[in-house]
């Protein structure tokens, strides 16, 4: 493969994530480490479905009956993160009541302000809980981050062997499309599935806080459709068929995924 396509497919894949990463994720300690668990989860809920492959013979060789159980363990360990950051962050007093309490403090009298002043250690505390809760994102935030570390990891796992394999002289096609570059076709892929992991987890942790299961429901049936999709690469099958619904469905979950954040208002917590 030239050096032309190398690049081009190689910053088409990677670009977007690393660049929203780089701009918005990078600027938070607490969102690079979300980021970072969210990439540890999806690794190990890739290696169970890797062990659930190896343990049961069929499905080394049936691809249909392995999505259902990938896709499973996907959606189990975003939940169980959830979970996770729900009892790390629910509990926690929020950086408005750490401000009202200060304001509180402020409007005291004196001798009664003079009198907790006297209590050894109150200030530090506060304003070191304070310094802390400054930089602690919102809830869309850290959705976004936990999902953007599973997509980037995702697109290098899934995509960074096919572009190593990219550095010899000669080019490698599709079964479905003879004429269309591998390469290519599967930095459309890593492109789509790794803003999906983003969408994917905005939706589901809006989900799960308020209890809808029709967002939890539409990233489990767009995870499974365009994970089935992408079967028609297979020999016999249609590339353009597999390309355009994933297209397809990674606009309808922009879509989707921003009318949900409208709903429960995120966008303006963000701002």
């Amino acid at each position: 493969m030239t050096q032309l396509l190398f690049y081009g497919c190689l910053f088409f894949a990677y670009s977007p994530t690393i660049v929203f990463f780089l701009m918005v994720i990078a600027r938070n300690s607490q969102l690079v480490i979300m980021s970072i668990g969210g990439s540890f989860f999806w690794l190990l809920s890739m290696l169970l479905a890797s062990i659930w492959w190896y343990i049961i013979p069929p499905m080394r060789t049936q691809f249909w009956f392995v999505i259902p159980f990938t896709i499973a363990f996907q959606e189990a360990f975003r939940y169980l993160f959830f979970r996770l950051y729900s009892w790390g962050f629910n509990d926690r007093p929020s950086l408005a009541q750490i401000q009202s309490k200060i304001n509180q403090m402020k409007s005291m009298k004196a001798d009664q302000l003079q009198q907790q002043q006297q209590q050894p250690g109150t200030d530090s505390v506060i304003n070191t809980r304070l310094e802390t809760l400054s930089a602690r994102p919102n809830h869309t935030l850290s959705s976004a981050a936990i999902g953007t570390g599973s997509g980037i990891t995702y697109a290098f796992v899934m995509y960074g062997t096919i572009m190593w394999e990219s550095q010899g002289p000669g080019d490698l096609f599709s079964p479905a499309c003879p004429d269309v570059s591998l390469f290519m076709l599967s930095a459309i892929y890593a492109l789509c599935f790794s803003l999906l992991h983003i969408l994917w987890n905005v939706t589901a942790f809006q989900g799960y806080r308020t209890k809808n299961r029709i967002d939890v429901g539409i990233v489990l049936v767009s995870h499974i459709a365009i994970s089935y999709f992408t079967m028609l690469n297979l020999q016999g099958g249609s590339c353009a068929g597999a390309i355009v619904p994933a297209i397809l469905i990674t606009l309808f979950m922009f879509v989707y995924t921003f009318r949900t954040m409208l709903r429960g208002d995120s966008i303006t917590k963000i701002a």
